[in-house]
This record gives C-alpha cells, structure tokens and sequence, in this order.
C-alpha cells in the first residue's frame, strides 16, 4: 500500500472510531480493536500507565489481563471510565485523556487525546471549585501549604513563626489543627514533606531550615535538626521524590542541596548553587529526570542538571522572559512542562527539550490582575491552579498537547493576597493560604 493510500486508509478508520463512539457503541469489539490501534492512542496509553492509582473507588479497581487489547475489548464501564491493567499496573488513560464525564457515558473527540478532563465527580464540577471549608488558626499570614503523600495531614507555614499539622475529614470537607510546631524565631515561608519518610522540612526568615520528625499517628512531629548554612531567609524546601535528597533556596541568592542521614534526622550540605544574582524564591525537582528548577528576584528561571551521585548540579539553561521576579515555579507530573508565576501578573509555560537541556516559553497567561505568588499542576488531571495578590486563585485547563491553557474558573473568597495553593495527590481538593491568615479548602 502507498503512502497515499495508506494516509486515506487511516482517516478512514478515525472516522469510522469517532462514529461508532459517538453512537456509544464502545462495546462493539471491532470499534474498540480500531481504536487501540490508533498510534496516538498507543503512545499517550505507555505515558498515562502510571497515573490514577487511588482516584476511583476500589470498586472500580478490576484486574485484567496483561494484554492492554484484550484488556480493552473485555471491559468498559459504561458511566465510570475505561481501566486498564498493564504490567500489573492501572491506566486510566481514556478517564484522563479522552473521556469526559457528567454521570452517563460521553465522549467529545476520540482522537484528541489529552483535551478532556477528568470526571466531574472526581474532580472540579463544572471546571470550577467550591470552598467547603476556613480553618483559623495562624495568627498571622499563611506563607505555605504541603500535603502528605499518603496521609490525611496538611501542613502550613506562617509569619507567625510557627508550622501547623492539620487533619483532614474523612470527606476532606474540614480540617483540624492537630499540632503546632514552635521553634522558629521568624516567619515560616516555606514547608515540605518527606515522599516517604514521616518527615517534614521547614525553612524561615531566621535563615535556618529544620527537620521534624512525625509521630506515628501523625498528630505531633518532634524537631530533629537545625540546619543553618545560608546567610539569608530561606525561600523554599522540596524533596527530591527519590534519593534522599533535598534542596533550599534564599535571598543569598544560592540554593543548597542537603543528603540526609540513613535515619532521616539530619542532613549535610553537599553543594551550594551559585548563578543567580538575586534572591532565590522558589525551586521544584523534576519528578522523574535529574533535574532542578529555581526561580528568582532577578526575573529567570534556572534549570540545573544533577550530578549522577547528587552532590553536584550544573547550570544546563537560563530561561528570560518575565520582566519582573519570578514568584513560583513547578513541574508537571508526567508532561515535559514547566510553569512559573510572576510578579509581572503572568503565568507562562515552558516546554522542556528531550534531554531536559532548556526549554522554550510556549504559552503567556494572562489573567491574574496582579502578582502570582503561587502555580501547582494537578496530579493527574489537566488542571493549573494560581494564586495571586489579587485576592483570587485561577484553575487553567491545559490544551491537548500542553502549549496552552485557558482559565475555565476564578475562585473568589480571601481578603487578602493568596501566597499559596497545593492540590491534594488524590483526593478532588484544592488548598491555599493567604494574607488574611486563613487557610480554605475548595471542591
């Protein structure tokens, strides 16, 4: 067959797929064998095979077998979404990437992968967000919010010094401060937990950064070391997902990255970063590459690339464009996507190249009537939440092949600036903090 014909023949079998699924014959073994053998369809199922472990109930949860195409032509749940198992692994690729749901089965484009969103139900209704809950406790501005990984426990910094431990309702429609962590003599701006450790890191305008160590029932966390290297505050803490390694930025203009000790309760510095000529305000990890993002006072955005033993890290690429500093910055969970928000009242995207060498600015949002203090890509869903001194938080859709977003709601309710927002890793909640001093839950 010609290249001509084979082109034509192709189109063909899109057309017939579309049809048959707009008809809801997603039963028809043929229309489903079609459909799987879509290269695009191929392609986005190897890279969603990760996503959505815990986002649908346990019921829904079915073994197949191990054969992605059998597995597809044996089951499909009408009104739910389409899993797959693979490797032993579930894949809710159509959920994410294709099927959009609002209580029967519905399909808006099969072969535009990616442009849908994630069940209503499981998510934000409506593409938007209702705050369900304020929980007063800081006495002062809310600087920053962390989730756990795995338990229903928020942590959140404050200028008043101190970091609080709340727990969440087991419907996530209320939080309860359950600790309140004393120890700094300055302002908490930055709070992160360990992926896997019962640990939590703390960074302060007193330029140090503390490690506390949780109870088992998480309900308390004892200070187990107090690490003072930088001569300014400290900005930002992250983990890294996999080593044990973490990395701090602050006004000294450096970032520092600390390997911890086999039982987690100290840390040594390993390497100190030197490039940016203003403060360091925000830094993320990549979640899979070797690569480190950060986020300054003199406007850009640096990508470092780790050292295979990760005590080292080399500028690979400055990215300009904002015109004034650079607020936030986060990677995308599973796209070769960066975003950064700005004092410049805008939010861009950048894509990263195949060997995480630089990245290009594909998308300027604009939006926000102010600063943005805050950017976090949902876990698995297509979505960008922003905070900003405007008072509101923005929810962005991301397009199919992540080169734009478009604001699909604006979320209104604190007084004062948003500092910060944080998604849930699998629950349908959104979290963020503010100047008012309040910290409001949004489903």
């Amino acid at each position: 067959m010609n290249g001509g014909a084979a082109v034509k023949r192709r189109r063909e079998n899109a057309q017939h797929v579309a049809s048959a699924v707009a008809k809801r014959r997603l039963r028809d073994p043929q229309v489903i064998g079609d459909f799987v053998a879509c290269p695009a369809f191929l392609h986005a199922f190897q890279a969603a095979v990760k996503q959505l472990q815990a986002v649908f109930p346990s019921r829904h949860r079915r073994s197949f077998e191990a054969n992605a195409f059998q597995a597809m032509r044996s089951y499909v749940c009408s009104g739910t979404t389409l899993l797959l198992i693979t490797g032993g692994r579930l894949c809710a690729l159509l959920a994410q990437r294709l099927l959009c749901f609002d209580g029967d089965c519905a399909v808006r484009d099969p072969l535009r992968l990616g442009t849908s969103t994630l069940s209503r139900r499981h998510f934000f209704r409506n593409s938007s967000a209702t705050c369900v809950a304020t929980s007063n406790g800081h006495s002062s501005p809310v600087t920053s919010l962390a989730f756990h990984p795995t338990a229903p426990l928020l942590a959140t910094g404050s200028e008043d010094s101190t970091v609080r431990l709340w727990l969440l309702s087991c419907d996530n429609s209320s939080a309860t401060c359950v600790a309140t962590l004393a120890g700094h003599s300055s302002p908490v701006l930055t709070v992160a937990f360990h992926p896997t450790a019962p640990l939590l890191a703390s960074g302060s305008q007193d330029k140090t950064l503390k490690l506390w160590l949780l109870s088992s029932d998480n309900s308390s966390a004892t200070c187990v070391a107090t690490l003072a290297f930088h001569t300014e505050t400290v900005t930002s803490v992250v983990f890294h997902p996999t080593p044990p390694l973490l990395a701090t930025g602050s006004h000294d203009t450096t970032v520092r990255l600390w390997k911890l000790s086999s039982n987690n309760s100290s840390a040594t510095c390993v390497a100190t970063l030197k490039g940016h000529i203003h403060g360091v305000t925000s830094i993320a990890f990549h979640p899979t590459a070797p690569l480190l993002a950060t986020g300054s006072r003199d406007q850009t955005v640096r990508l470092w690339l780790l050292s295979s033993n990760n005590d080292s890290a080399t500028c690979v690429a400055t990215l300009t464009g904002h015109i004034y500093t650079v607020r936030s910055v986060a990677f995308h969970p599973t796209a070769p996507l960066l975003a950064t928000g700005s004092s410049d009242k805008t939010v861009r995207l950048w894509l990263l190249s195949c060997d995480n060498s630089s990245a290009t600015c594909v998308s300027n949002l604009v939006g926000h009537r102010s600063s943005v203090y805050s950017v976090a890509f949902h876990p698995t869903a297509p979505f960008l939440a922003t905070g900003s001194s405007d008072k509101t938080v923005r929810l962005w859709l991301l397009s199919c092949d992540n080169s734009s977003a478009t604001c699909v709601a604006t979320l209104a309710g604190h007084s004062r600036w948003v500092n910060t927002v944080a998604f849930h890793p699998t629950a349908p909640l959104l979290v963020t903090g503010s100047e008012d001093s309040i910290v409001r839950l949004w489903r």
